[in-house]
């Protein structure tokens, strides 16, 4: 590596470290304070909160690695501007890619960082993260032997669509359950509404159960089916709830690629597919902002050095925005799943290459 390269490969590293710091302890803090009165009401203990940050640390850095790596390369590639090193180096016969190869290979490697925690971090952290502030901060648990995930929604096999207010992991139930079993074409067949459920002998046995036969407009027919007890055979194991209980975090892209496999006629396959492709196009975000920032900042005009933060600031939110907006088309299968997911990365990294091409 030459001697120029390492000059700004230390400047650029040295600000990435400090801006991720910043920004993970602002999220933190901010996050504190809007959790403020329940853990006051609750009386959570300091190691509780720490416990919950700690496991809650992936996921943070997963949201704040792209804005610190943009205001990282704002801030290094602003002060060499300011300090007419960027003019030397151009005089001296250095190309701006050149100047830039270094932090677009950070920026690569940041998002593979992201990636990597994704896959293999986030979806173990997320779990225990959840339990702590569903059950310890939220309801004032004193321990997690009770700990429980609110809110199941499963998509089952058999065109089962499985709701749970409450599902309590160490003993193994669910509580308040509906199950609703659709016709291959998405109609409701059938209705299953039952107290609780427990795991026993490999299998799922329902509680204080009433099953609803409807015809294809919804309407009921016959009588109700009343009983006591009642088992089904439900593929879903016990650790597959913790995973798939309306959680996308709680899997990687491989579970959730799996879970997909075995998913047929439910209207969840397009929503999680998008979730699926963006677990994968998110963590390049990093890179895409430096393809956009870097050469803002590199701009050596009067005043040059705050209208490119703004404007990348500006872009950022864009991007955001865009984002959004495809996601939400996406999920609401407007959009094929690849494309919502990777749009906007593909057309902001477009402009970025465009920027870059004009200073060159």
């Amino acid at each position: 590596m030459r001697v120029l390269d390492r000059y700004l490969v230390s400047g650029f590293v040295k600000a990435l470290g400090y801006c991720l710091l910043i920004f993970l302890v602002l999220f933190i803090t901010i996050d504190l304070f809007n959790n403020l009165d329940e853990l006051l009401k609750n009386s959570v203990k300091l190691n509780v909160i720490l416990s919950y940050y700690f496991y809650l640390f992936p996921s943070i850095f997963i949201q704040v690695a792209p804005v610190g790596t943009l205001v990282a390369v704002l801030y290094t590639l602003g002060l060499l501007n300011r300090s007419h090193e960027l003019v030397a180096m151009k005089a001296s016969g250095v190309s701006t890619l050149h100047i830039l190869y270094p932090y677009l290979f950070i920026g690569i490697l940041v998002s593979f960082l992201a990636f990597l925690v994704e896959e293999t971090v986030v979806p173990r952290t997320a779990i225990t993260s959840t339990a702590i502030r569903e059950s310890l901060i939220e309801r004032g648990k004193k321990n997690l032997t009770d700990q429980a995930i609110s809110n199941v929604t499963i998509s089952s096999g058999k065109n089962r669509m499985i709701f749970a207010r409450e599902y309590v992991i160490l003993s193994k139930t669910l509580y308040d359950v509906v199950i609703l079993e659709e016709n291959p074409n998405m109609t409701v067949k059938s209705k299953l509404i039952a107290k609780k459920a427990n795991y026993e002998d490999d299998q799922w046995v329902f509680r204080d159960v009433v099953v609803y036969r409807l015809n294809h407009r919804g309407d009921m027919v016959g009588e109700p089916d009343f009983r006591d007890k009642m088992a089904l055979d439900i593929p879903e194991r016990p650790d597959d709830l913790v995973k798939k209980a309306s959680q996308v975090e709680f899997m990687n892209s491989r579970q959730l690629r799996e879970y997909l496999s075995r998913l047929t006629g439910s209207k969840a396959i397009q929503r999680l597919s998008v979730d699926l492709h963006t677990k994968v196009s998110f963590p390049f975000v990093s890179f895409i902002v430096i393809l956009i920032g870097a050469p803002l900042a590199m701009r050596t005009e009067r005043g040059s050095m705050m209208v490119g933060i703004g404007t990348s600031l500006v872009v950022v939110i864009l991007y955001y925005g865009i984002h959004s907006i495809c996601l939400a088309l996406g999920k609401g299968g407007h959009l094929p799943p690849f494309v919502a997911a990777w749009m906007t990365n593909v057309l902001f990294a477009g402009v970025g290459i465009y920027l870059i091409r004009r200073n060159a």
